[in-house]
């Protein structure tokens, strides 16, 4: 068994890293430093630089270790391959909430898993502006800006807060949600997972909902998550798994596997 590094060792790595390259660059970013990955998925200057700088950290705290980075599959995507390796991975998303840190939206987050054996052992959520640490390694639960967190009980149905990504997906499920969302509360959009993770966490939301599910969106957040007491599944039921980028069914993150039934019935008219 690889030995796990400190868990707090690692959240001031990503601290210093997002503090030293991330915040001093929001909202002064030139124009030449911004540009499209692909039509709407935008890179700056910052999420390169805070990616680097992880690297860099990372690998020393855990020699042989290897970096699989959003910008550097970006690149070269044959680095996915080796979160299926028996080998320690970190899974990296220097600036989760690109399109709001380029547009001076202050909803951004760095987030980071270790991976091992294709399992998610460690995960951390950082959101710079407001210096709050998210962070778990297996077994030992989740904290929460310090202090170890369990999920709140949820309300009632009908006052659950939460988020839907279901853009470009199946137009009858949308439908069904939209038809649905007198049974539920509020939606709540934060354009960042990251940020949308900790606020289930502190029980301001309940629920989000994800088609999109690269690695380093999620495997840190649903980590601490489920740490924390909360389910993810995709809506037909099967688990969540770190190597599955395109999956038929959405991710559903709830804060609690009776919230999670009571929305993929409710919300979405998908009975057991």
């Amino acid at each position: 068994m690889t030995n796990l590094p400190d868990t707090d060792a690692v959240a001031s790595l990503i601290r210093e890293a997002a503090q030293t390259e991330a915040v001093p660059r929001f909202q002064s970013l030139a124009a030449h430093e911004i540009k499209e990955k692909s039509p709407g998925d935008l890179v700056t200057i910052a999420d390169v630089e805070t990616e680097r700088a992880l690297n860099k950290a990372l690998s020393a705290l855990m020699p042989g270790s290897t970096m699989v980075g959003e910008e550097a599959v970006s690149e070269n995507p044959a680095l996915l391959e080796a979160l299926k390796g028996e080998g320690a991975c970190w899974l990296i998303d220097p600036i989760d909430g690109t399109i709001n840190y380029a547009n001076g939206v202050p909803l951004f987050a760095t987030m980071v898993a270790l991976v091992i054996g294709g399992e998610t052992v460690g995960g951390w959520v950082y959101d710079p502006m407001h210096d709050v640490m998210a962070m778990a390694e297996k077994g030992s639960g989740a904290y929460l800006d310090g202090q170890r967190t369990v999920l709140p009980d949820p309300p009632d149905m009908e006052r659950y807060s939460g988020c839907l990504h279901l853009s470009g997906y199946d137009r009858e499920l949308a439908a069904t949600a939209a038809r649905n969302f007198g049974a539920v509360g509020p939606l709540m959009v934060l354009h960042c997972a990251g940020l949308e993770y900790q606020m289930i966490l502190r029980g301001r939301m309940h629920y989000a909902l994800y088609v999109w599910t690269n690695p380093w969106d999620h495997a840190p957040g649903l980590f601490i998550l489920e740490e924390a007491g909360g389910h993810a599944a995709r809506l037909d039921g099967s688990p969540y798994d770190v190597n599955v980028v395109r999956h038929p069914w959405p991710l559903l993150a709830a804060a609690g596997r009776e919230p999670w039934r009571q929305l993929r019935e409710g919300l979405f008219g998908l009975p057991e």
